[in-house]
């Protein structure tokens, strides 16, 4: 083994941090397989927090809206996968949903939402109004909480969507989106540091009741539309106005 070989191997085991227990790449990739292992998951979190700058969060997405955020993502796929893996998708709404029905307490799923991800559609008008119109569903018929975070409030360094799965029993997991597949770790260190980022975001999001009105207010934009194109628009039909910072995950969620 010649000297610069041994130099990119010392390089490559530097790399790697000194304790990865708990910690690693997501088996799966993106398909359907990893879909049913996030639903495994969520049948055991009690508590759970998302945010997700660009894209409405998988486990609030209806199944038009679900095709076309899985082909933006893997453009190449044949139809028949997309459709295999918009099926794994739903199935994983639906049950998240129902145990959030079980479990019953507001904020015990908490949604931080980029303003980009409710004005930009990534289909026809028609199938945006109604993703758009299902969130407000949502936050009218189940106990979780959905906040938009104006563009302005996003936090530099804070563009990959992550989740946080406060479980039952065992340590708390956080789940980080990447352009090569998803990674995990149940690192005290590392959960702390989402949440600490996840409550900064809270504090610079609408309320409750100013993201209802702004994602209604887009809505009615979008159905105000009398020719559905399939191209996103190029502008916003609205621009979210910042709330007042709040400074704690118990606070900016008037009903």
């Amino acid at each position: 083994m010649n000297d610069t070989t041994q130099r990119a191997k010392r390089a490559l085991a530097a790399l790697k941090a000194a304790d990865q227990t708990g910690m690693g790449r997501v088996a799966g990739g993106m398909g359907a397989m990893a879909t049913d292992r996030l639903a495994e998951l969520d049948a055991c979190t009690a508590a759970y927090r998302s945010w997700t700058p660009y894209l409405v969060p998988g486990v609030l997405q209806t199944g038009t809206y679900a095709a076309c955020a899985i082909r933006a993502r893997t453009p190449s796929l044949p139809g028949e996968s997309v459709s295999v893996r918009v099926v794994h998708r739903r199935r994983r709404v639906e049950a998240f949903l129902q145990r959030r029905l079980e479990i019953g307490l507001p904020g015990v799923a908490w949604f931080v939402v980029g303003e980009t991800a409710i004005v930009r559609p990534l289909m026809n008008e028609g199938g945006h109004l109604e993703q758009l119109e299902y969130l407000l569903t949502l936050m009218n018929e189940y106990p979780i909480v959905i906040q938009v975070l104006p563009e302005v409030g996003l936090m530099p360094g804070a563009n990959e969507p992550f989740d946080i799965h406060y479980l039952d029993s065992g340590p708390s997991l956080g789940h980080i989106e990447t352009m090569i597949g998803s990674l995990y770790t149940t690192s005290a260190e590392d959960v702390t540091r989402l949440h600490n980022t996840f409550n900064e975001m809270v504090g610079h999001a609408l309320s409750t009741s100013e993201s209802r009105r702004f994602i209604s207010e887009v809505a009615n934009s979008w159905s105000a539309h009398s020719a559905p194109t399939t191209e996103p628009g190029s502008s916003s039909p609205a621009t979210a106005t910042p709330a007042t910072a709040s400074s704690s995950l118990d606070l900016n969620t008037e009903t």
